[in-house]
């Protein structure tokens, strides 16, 4: 590293950090500094609109096709969520970003200014992203929006991090890429719900479990699904969309494990009806919730329709709340649960070869359920509960 007590003005930007090894240097920079050196994503995109743009934009644009995937889909859809998030974390909520991976082919000096490592990139110069390119865009989407100006200014001053890779190699660069977004193994969803404590849910679930004693220490809040041998008795994810439907009735489905709009509940009374709802079903049916071989009324689809009935609970009048529960739980009880035929085409299928029956996903058929399990005047109320029609 070269020796200095202070710089030139004239070489570059300077930016403080960390030299991790030749060719990486760990920075701490903030966003007025940051879109310096770094273009907004969006102009890099083909057919982005760069028309007040120096020509050199295109020969980026044509560097970025190779080492970054397109701002399109779900990513391009992800920026303004991840724009909302960062502003949050300016207004001092709980949250944290993920440093940026930056590149540039040509190598970039590291010098020292009054004892402190500092990267110079000279001016003119735009590192390109190899990861971290969603959260950049929102950066600068965050600019762009229509937050206040107080905002905006505590936005450009957030400390940032930012590994910048200087001096490899195209297809070096690919190679990052690959190994940043390819070897990283995702949490599945119901370890994520579980980890968010910004879901309001998360917290009511958590008394749900600890309150009705069917549940305490049998929620899986880990596995998408139970395993065929395990202690539990739910998933967290199931669980969850249980509540949701309570909140919701069986529109709730379409929120799966995405966030859920809550100003228009109270989720005081959410939880109350939830408790009495939950803990009455699984204290009526929690032996045989527990049989997952041989009872449907532990399928997913199934217990989001249970929890979707739970909403006539919270329609109902305060006075008149305890004598719908028992309705639909004295309902509840009428039906077969045994796994079989008077399912099929409904919560699922029997399985030729085998004859097992094959439940399907909560998605496509959780309505189907709700309707034979809450309507009278549907053709398969009376077939699920073995009574002939009228």
């Amino acid at each position: 590293m070269d020796t200095m007590q202070g710089f030139d003005p004239s070489a570059g930007t300077y930016v403080k950090g960390i030299k991790v090894r030749e060719e990486a240097f760990l920075a701490v920079s903030h966003f007025h500094q940051l879109k310096t050196f770094a273009r907004d994503p969006q102009l890099l995109q083909a057919g982005g609109r760069r028309r007040s743009y120096m020509e050199d934009i295109e020969d980026e644009v044509e560097v970025h096709e190779l080492i970054q995937r397109a701002l399109t889909g779900n990513k391009k859809s992800n920026v303004p969520r991840y724009r909302d998030y960062i502003a949050d974390v300016v207004d001092g909520k709980v949250g944290v970003l993920p440093p940026i991976h930056l590149w540039s082919e040509q190598a970039l000096n590291v010098v020292a200014v009054n004892g402190n490592p500092f990267l110079v990139v000279p001016f003119g110069m735009h590192l390109l992203a190899i990861d971290g390119e969603t959260q950049l865009a929102a950066h600068f989407d965050l600019q762009r929006s229509v937050v206040t100006s107080e905002t905006k200014d505590q936005h450009g001053k957030l400390a940032l991090m930012a590994v910048i890779h200087h001096g490899v190699t195209v297809r070096t660069a690919r190679q990052y890429f690959h190994d940043l977004n390819v070897l990283a193994v995702r949490p599945n969803t119901s370890l994520g719900l579980s980890m968010d404590t910004r879901d309001p849910f998360i917290a009511l679930l958590e008394d749900l479990e600890s309150s009705i004693d069917f549940l305490r220490g049998r929620v899986d809040k880990q596995a998408r699904q139970l395993r065929k041998r395990s202690d539990k008795v739910i998933t967290m994810q199931t669980l969850r969309q249980m509540v949701i439907n309570i909140a919701k009735g069986i529109s709730g489905i379409q929120y799966g494990a995405r966030p859920v709009p809550t100003e228009d509940l109270d989720l005081d009374d959410l939880k109350w009806v939830s408790l009495e709802w939950l803990g009455a079903f699984f204290n009526t049916f929690g032996t045989i919730v527990a049989q997952r071989d041989t009872y449907i009324i532990s399928a997913s689809p199934v217990l989001a329709a249970v929890g979707a009935m739970g909403n006539q609970i919270v329609s109902a009048k305060p006075d008149e709340r305890t004598h719908v529960r028992n309705r639909l739980l004295a309902d509840l009880q009428s039906v077969d649960w045994k796994k079989g035929q008077r399912w099929s085409g409904i919560a699922g299928r029997v399985n030729e070869d085998g004859g097992n029956f094959i439940v399907g996903g909560t998605k496509e058929v959780a309505y189907a359920v709700y309707n034979v399990l809450a309507n009278p005047d549907n053709d398969g109320f009376r077939r699920v509960r073995g009574t002939p029609a009228a």
